[in-house]
């Protein structure tokens, strides 16, 4: 007679330790074997139910666990999705969109760049290249995003999250199968061969979850990274440019002497000037030197006269010449007064650097310490020891000897003009000046 295997489904699972235990107690002293054999089967398949069942629950815990993690990175994904999707539509309602995000960055990075009708042509410049660099970016970026995740329409929420519940639906009903909770139903599932169903590879149970939890759109978690000719540029005011037909309207603007200020734009040689050049320019070529030189010449006398009275003082190609042009500059800028004490650090800082740069490798970590140190001085600052080494250089009577033959030979017009190369040449060989 065949057996109904169904009518155990559902059925607690064995009888109960005290039912057998009694059973086979109540025999007295007759050993049953056939009654101790029932028992300890039952034992066994009671201990084995109770064994999967809790396995069973540690799956589902885990399973809990994991699709908390889940649902984190399904609201990031989301959020990150619908805001894509709000941005093209934005873009598609107006192709000005990241015309206008540009501007905004912009504005935001540059907070006090200039307005109105006094701007520069390379302040207008400027400011055009970097937002529409960054327009351009941003606009790419966006198309990159919609083009890698496939996306053709917009989802609901509930379109968006459909995969990933269904996907914990079927994990917790395949965890909590009555064959992986009861022997009966696992045996019943082997007779009828229920357990034939195609077993997925790693690799397909992979795509599975990836599918489920919009793994497709993970990329929209990553940071946008705007970098290069793209990324906006801070905004430096000396570094701006102005035209000739520009220096020649401010000289003219600003200087009240305008036989000074006509003179000044005639001797403009340059197509465009940066807003320091322009600055040198006419201060190195409004300021007589004379008198710079004249007191600067009477207090190297003096320092000879104090330290040198009984020794040779160093000319160009001495070994200690180096050190003493520095400690009479110093001493001159002191007792001519040109100099504070910032100006005389500033001062102190760009001769040792100068010397630093002769063993540019070897000294690198101090170079990187002390022009660190001179870009957080002032613009007033440091355009001041700029004067100031300047005006000492020229009244260094072997310097002079040496400019007047090139004036001579026409490789400058007048001192000033050798001052205003010269500077040109501090400025370019030192960082933050």
């Amino acid at each position: 007679m065949a057996k109904d295997y169904t009518s155990l489904l559902g059925k607690s699972s064995g009888t109960s330790w005290g039912e057998i235990a009694g059973a086979y107690l109540s025999g007295g002293k007759k050993k049953d074997n056939r009654a101790r054999n029932v028992m300890l089967a039952s034992l066994f398949f009671n201990a084995k139910e109770a064994n999967m069942q809790s396995k069973v629950m540690k799956n589902l815990q885990e399973m809990e666990r994991q699709k908390t993690f889940d649902n984190a990175q399904m609201t990031d994904k989301w959020n990150a999705y619908n805001s894509l999707m709000d941005e093209d539509t934005a873009f598609k309602e107006n192709p000005n969109y990241f015309r206008l995000q540009a501007e905004s960055r912009f504005a935001k990075n540059n907070p006090n760049y200039p307005s109105g009708s006094k701007l520069l042509q390379s302040e207008i410049d400027f400011k055009n290249k970097e937002v529409t660099d960054l327009e351009e970016a941003l606009k790419n970026l966006h198309i990159e995003k919609i083009k890698s995740g496939n996306v053709n329409k917009r989802l609901s929420k509930q379109e968006f999250y459909k995969p990933f519940e269904d996907y914990y639906v079927s994990k917790q009903e395949q965890i909590a199968a009555p064959g992986n909770v009861s022997l009966v139903h696992k045996a019943w599932n082997k007779l009828t061969n229920k357990n034939d169903k195609q077993t997925l590879t790693d690799i397909q149970k992979e795509n599975q979850r990836n599918e489920a939890i919009r793994n497709n759109f993970g990329y929209l978690l990553n940071p946008d990274e705007i970098t290069g000719d793209a990324a906006i540029a801070q905004y430096k005011p000396l570094e701006m440019t102005v035209t000739k037909t520009e220096a020649a309207n401010q000289i003219l603007s600003s200087i009240e002497n305008q036989d000074i200020a006509r003179n000044l734009v005639t001797g403009l040689k340059q197509k465009q000037y940066s807003r320091t050049e322009l600055q040198d320019y006419i201060t190195l070529n409004v300021v007589d030197f004379n008198p710079y030189i004249q007191k600067y010449q009477k207090a190297y006398q003096a320092y000879d006269a104090r330290f040198y009275a009984d020794k040779d003082v160093p000319v160009e190609g001495d070994k200690g010449y180096k050190e003493y042009i520095i400690q009479r500059n110093a001493y001159a800028d002191r007792v001519t007064g040109q100099g504070d004490k910032v100006t005389a650090q500033i001062t102190s800082d760009l001769y040792t650097l100068k010397e630093l740069k002769v063993n540019p490798e070897e000294n690198a970590e101090l170079i990187d310490a002390i022009e660190a140190r001179i870009s957080g001085y002032t613009t007033s600052a440091k355009d001041t020891a700029v004067f100031n080494i300047v005006a000492a250089h020229i009244a260094d009577t072997n310097v002079m000897r040496r400019v007047n033959t090139d004036i001579q030979n026409g490789l400058y017009d007048d001192v000033a003009d050798y001052a205003l190369q010269y500077t040109k040449t501090l400025r370019n060989t030192f960082k933050n000046l």
